[in-house]
């Protein structure tokens, strides 16, 4: 690839820069890993990626819940009355090219919109207009014939400034690049279903080392969240997402090798129980041909085929299922333990899912009388399977 004398020129004194200025973006502190998690609060989430890096990186903090993403995640809660589960994918040099190797048809399938930041480093890298014409393209195509049902795309601006102390050179040549990225997103954008670009909300006063984060990402995430929640709330189907067996094996593997925290997820499953006021709170692991009881509140570990299993069902709802009454219902009123003992009429279940998105477990709560299960008990039965995930996968790495 060949570059003009300026163009390298800014290169070279944007490397030194980085290298060596006390001021450079390599000395920000941010989350120590590209990828991480945040939620928003309530039932039946909506599953986000967050792809890219500028904002999305979490600079100036040390976890995503306190950048972009938890910011994010609550606001888009507060307007959809539905949980927000956002995955984060971001780094400081996030391409275009990252983003699409990472984003495969498995992966594009479990998501219900997702949010790109990208464009910001490519400015300052001065890439062609042309070149990125192409890219932000084809990932917007891989996205839409990902397999399934697409979910929503919200495309962030580049910013047009300089979000950190710059040599004037630097920053007015990234600044113009930057322009004619957004130009050309919003034209690549235009027309495509359920596919929107919103400017970015770092503004031109904004310095990385001095902003108070807290107003900075609360003013970044309500550039996103009206787009964003108006998509999620147009979806084209409300369907079950059903569970890709082959991808999850690593995290069912790792979950069977070693012994789960059984008493500290004891201890939540009782706090559940007393907060329900039910017969039981149980958590299962769902294998692939079998389901077995890892911790209860009531009776001993037992294991029995998938098929039959509530817990298997529960699997392809990724915000979870409710039963307000077993035996009312015609798909669960000839389960066994509807029709005998325990005469079970009550159930509410969620997956507990691995770090990297997988459903390997479920959440359960049984009573044998009927009753109604609210938003609020959903939202605190999901947060404790979060918990519960985090004691069971504490050290896996994807």
């Amino acid at each position: 690839m060949r570059f003009g004398t300026g163009t390298l020129f800014v290169r070279v004194l944007l490397s030194g820069f980085e290298a060596f200025s006390a001021n450079s973006w390599r000395r920000i502190p941010r989350p120590p890993r590209a990828r991480g998690m945040a939620r928003g609060t309530g039932p039946d989430p909506d599953r986000i990626l967050l792809a890219g890096g500028s904002s999305a990186v979490g600079w100036g903090v040390r976890s995503h819940d306190l950048g972009l993403a938890g910011y994010l995640a609550r606001a888009t809660a507060a307007i959809t009355r539905r949980g927000t589960d956002i995955e984060v994918f971001a780094s400081a040099w996030m391409s275009v090219r990252n983003v699409r190797n990472y984003l495969s048809p498995e992966r594009i399938s479990r998501y219900d919109a997702i949010v790109l930041t990208l464009g910001t480093v490519q400015s300052f890298q001065l890439i062609s207009v042309k070149r990125w014409d192409a890219e932000m393209t084809a990932l917007l195509d891989q996205i839409a014939a990902g397999g399934g049902t697409s979910p929503a795309i919200v495309v962030v601006g580049a910013e047009e400034v300089a979000s950190v102390p710059l040599p004037r050179l630097i920053a007015a040549r990234a600044t113009a690049r930057a322009k004619e990225f957004n130009l050309r997103s919003r034209q690549i954008v235009e027309g495509r279903p359920r596919v929107a670009y919103v400017d970015s909300g770092l503004v031109a006063t904004q310095n990385l080392f001095d902003a108070d984060k807290v107003e900075l990402y609360s003013r970044c995430a309500l550039a996103i969240t009206p787009t964003l929640a108006d998509l999620l709330e147009h979806p084209p189907t409300l369907a079950p997402h059903p569970v890709n067996e082959v991808a999850r094996a690593a995290a069912v593997h790792y979950l069977q090798s070693r012994a789960p925290e059984v008493d500290r997820i004891s201890q939540l499953l009782f706090a559940l129980k007393n907060t329900f006021d039910v017969r039981s709170v149980d958590l299962f692991f769902v294998d692939s041909d079998t389901v077995t009881l890892l911790a209860t509140t009531t009776g001993t570990g037992v294991s029995r085929p998938r098929t039959d299993a509530l817990s298997s069902s529960t699997l392809e709802f990724r915000g979870g299922l409710v039963v307000p009454d077993l035996a009312a219902d015609p798909r669960h009123n000839t389960r066994p333990e509807v029709v005998g003992p325990p005469h079970l009429r009550f159930y509410a279940g969620v997956p507990v899912e691995s770090p990297d998105g997988h459903r390997v477990a479920v959440l359960g709560v049984v009573d044998t009388r009927p009753r109604e299960f609210g938003a609020e008990e959903m939202a605190l039965l999901r947060s404790m399977a979060s918990r519960i995930a985090d004691l069971l996968f504490e050290n896996y790495r994807p």
